[in-house]
């Protein structure tokens, strides 16, 4: 019985010992919370660089003292373009986003359209009455558009349209008048003049696009977008005076209606203050 009473005091030491020795040694740490989920909703404000490319296609009504012509041209153009954008992303519980976005980009996308007139009205219905090249270049434009897309975690995929407009300008070159009945350039006569400049400062149409956007830091993201931009029915006038024979002619003048369609691929940095 004696052994019984030792050995329960030499466990009941051994307990103690063990119950302070764990006490002394430290608390396993927490493992740190999860990163919280990226959010897309909030205010952005960037810049962009691109390329593009256009075609045109153009009628024309050429009123003379000898008749009137009609010309029918098309042409292409491509060129280099930049600017910034700001705007504001709401995304919804479900990763859907909607946004709003407005852009102005500077551009130099620039081409030519030829053709040539031939008369509808007057003694030479059928002949050509001229030829002339234009070269257009569009140099600005702006857009508001919406954004509708899905973002998994950092990376967001969207669909874009909305409003446009632009600014462009212009010069018209004739390079051949005809005698009659003549075609020209063949039967062209020699002459001086036959140039103009033109501007088109209010270029109203659409633009529709889709692109990608990937946020590499918190508050930084880079997208690659494709924009269309179209203006329709654009009005033009102007008036060109040739010499021949030392003699100035009374002023042609033009009367354009043209369709102009830009494809512009380009690239983005943002920096968003998401919430």
């Amino acid at each position: 019985m004696k052994t019984a009473f030792v050995f329960s005091v030499a466990l009941l030491g051994l307990t103690a010992m063990t119950t302070a020795n764990a006490a002394d040694l430290p608390m396993p740490a927490k493992a740190p919370p999860p990163p919280p989920p990226f959010s897309w909703t909030g205010f952005y404000i960037g810049a962009n660089g691109g390329y593009g490319w256009a075609y045109e296609s153009s009628s024309s009504l050429l009123t003379t003292t000898l008749g009137t012509a009609t010309v029918a041209s098309t042409g292409t153009g491509t060129g280099w373009l930049g600017g910034g954008q700001v705007g504001f992303n709401w995304e919804a519980p479900t990763h859907v986003i909607l946004g709003l976005e407005a852009d102005g980009d500077w551009a130099n996308i620039s081409g030519s359209a030829n053709g040539c007139s031939i008369f509808t009205t007057g003694a030479h219905i059928g002949s050509a009455s001229g030829c002339g090249t234009d070269s257009v270049r569009l140099n600005d434009f702006f857009t508001v558009r919406g954004r509708l897309g899905w973002a998994w975690q950092n990376v967001f995929f969207y669909g874009t349209g909305g409003f446009a407009w632009g600014a462009s300008t212009g010069t018209h070159t004739t390079t051949c008048i005809s005698g009659f009945p003549p075609v020209c350039p063949a039967g062209s006569v020699a002459f001086t003049g036959g140039g103009a400049s033109y501007s088109d400062n209010n270029l109203l149409g659409y633009a529709v696009g889709a692109g990608f956007e990937w946020a590499f830091l918190p508050h930084w993201t880079f997208r690659v977008e494709y924009l269309h931009l179209e203006f329709d029915n654009v009005p033009t006038n102007f008036a060109t005076t040739v010499t021949i024979n030392a003699v100035a002619l009374p002023p042609a003048t033009y009367a354009v209606s043209s369709n102009n369609g830009i494809n512009i691929v380009r690239l983005g940095l943002n920096y968003l203050f998401n919430l």
